[in-house]
């Protein structure tokens, strides 16, 4: 039986995240995430799985996500977190930039958003 059907009652969320509390990746509720392009090709659980093929071809917030599958918020952040250090998922960026918050074209773009506000 899957942690979560519902003949087994409420299970506690540190079950079903191996009785981790933390992502290794910060995500906040609005962060967006996409499916791979290349995904390994390595067997998911039903519920990454799931993650993975809501993803598949379209940006979704981490809290759209949680809300899809049904789980908790913080939850979903780890299992979501898993995701991209597999290669499952990605969190893009916008074209031309880094994902470096000091890079100087980066904060450039973000003053002008800014000003133009």
């Amino acid at each position: 039986m899957a942690p979560d059907d519902d003949s087994l009652g409420p299970v506690r969320p540190y079950v079903l995240t191996g009785g981790r509390t933390e992502p290794r990746h910060q995500l906040d509720r609005t962060s967006l995430v996409r499916a791979s392009s290349s995904p390994p090709k390595s067997l998911l659980g039903p519920h990454q799985a799931r993650i993975v093929n809501l993803c598949r071809g379209r940006l979704l917030s981490v809290h759209e996500v949680a809300g899809r599958i049904a789980q908790p918020l913080q939850v979903t952040k780890i299992w979501v977190s898993d995701l991209l250090d597999q290669h499952y998922l990605v969190v893009p960026t916008p074209s031309g930039f880094t994902s470096d918050p000091t890079d100087p074209v980066f904060l450039r773009s973000v003053l002008e958003g800014l000003e133009r506000a």
